[in-house]
C-alpha cells in the first residue's frame, strides 16, 4: 500500500480510540493500522474492524530501568513517569513494522481535524522525514529537566512522517538501544539524533501538531492534547458511542 497513517496505545490509553476514529474519519480516508503495545482483546477486535493491527509487545531492551541511577533526569522526574518509558520506546520499534510505503503517524490523543494528505507530499523530498520542533515554551522545561541536552531543540513525535526507505527510523531505533540509559524517552532520543547528525528532513509548521488546544487555531490541522491534564479534561467532552 502506498500511503497509510498509523497510531497506537496499551490498555491504558484505548479509551481514546474511538474518539480518535471518528475524527480522523471524518476529514481522512487513508488506510489505518492500529499498533498494539499491549491492548485489552476487546481493543484488538475493535481495530481489526476499523483497518489492520501490529503488535509490538517487546523491545529489544531487557531492562529499561537497568544503569538509569545516574541518568541526568533521574532526580527531575518522579519515579511514576519511568513506568511510561517501556510504552514510549515501542512506539519507536513499531515504525519499522508499517506497511505502507509513506507513512504517518498521529498519537491516539490528537484531534484531527482537517486532511493530513500533505504530510505525505513533505516526505518526497531529502531522507523521506518530517516533524515538527517543540514550542519554545515547552522546550524550556526539558531543559530545566535535563530532559534535553543544552542547545538541543526539541522535535514532537506525535505526529510524524516517513517513507520505508528513509534512514531515519533504523538510526532512532539504534538510538534508542544505544542510549536508553541517559535519554528518558523515545521523543528524547530523536531529539538528539536530529541534533547530532545532518539528515536532510522537513520541519513543518506547528499547525500540523498544535500542542496547545486551549489556544484557538483556527489554521490547524490537528490539535494534539499532549499531557495529563489536558487528556482530563478531554476525557470530560469524549463519548464513547461513536
Amino acid at each position: 500500500m502506498d500511503n497509510g497513517v498509523l497510531t497506537g496505545c496499551d490498555e491504558r490509553q484505548e479509551y481514546l480510540m474511538k474518539w480518535w476514529w471518528a475524527n480522523y474519519s471524518k476529514h481522512n480516508n487513508h488506510p489505518v493500522t492500529f499498533c498494539d503495545f499491549g491492548m485489552s482483546p476487546s481493543a484488538q477486535n475493535w481495530c481489526k474492524s476499523k483497518g489492520t493491527l501490529v503488535s509490538q509487545h517487546s523491545i529489544p531492551i531487557s531492562n529499561l530501568s537497568e544503569g538509569i541511577e545516574s541518568a541526568p533526569w533521574s532526580k527531575t522526574l518522579f519515579p511514576l513517569l519511568w513506568s511510561n518509558r517501556d510504552v514510549w520506546f515501542r512506539k519507536a520499534f513499531v515504525q519499522q513494522k508499517s506497511p505502507y510505503t509513506n507513512s504517518i503517524w498521529i498519537d491516539l490523543d490528537c484531534e484531527v481535524k482537517k486532511d493530513v494528505s500533505s504530510l505525505f507530499e513533505m516526505i518526497q523530498v531529502g531522507d523521506g522525514f518530517a516533524i515538527s520542533y517543540t514550542s519554545d515554551e515547552e522546550t524550556v522545561p526539558l531543559h530545566e529537566r535535563n530532559l534535553l541536552k543544552e542547545g538541543v531543540k526539541g522535535v514532537q513525535t506525535g505526529v510524524f512522517a516517513y517513507t520505508n526507505s528513509s534512514p531515519i527510523i533504523p538510526a532512532w531505533t539504534k538510538w534508542c538501544e544505544d542510549h536508553y540509559q541517559t535519554d528518558f524517552a523515545e521523543e528524547t532520543c530523536l531529539s538528539h539524533l536530529l541534533h547530532e547528525k545532518p539528515y536532510d528532513i522537513t520541519y513543518f509548521s506547528r499547525n500540523y501538531n498544535w500542542t496547545t488546544p486551549e489556544i484557538p487555531n483556527p489554521h490547524a490541522l490537528i490539535f494534539h492534547h499532549a499531557s495529563a491534564t489536558r487528556k482530563r479534561n478531554l476525557l470530560a467532552k469524549i463519548g464513547f458511542n461513536e
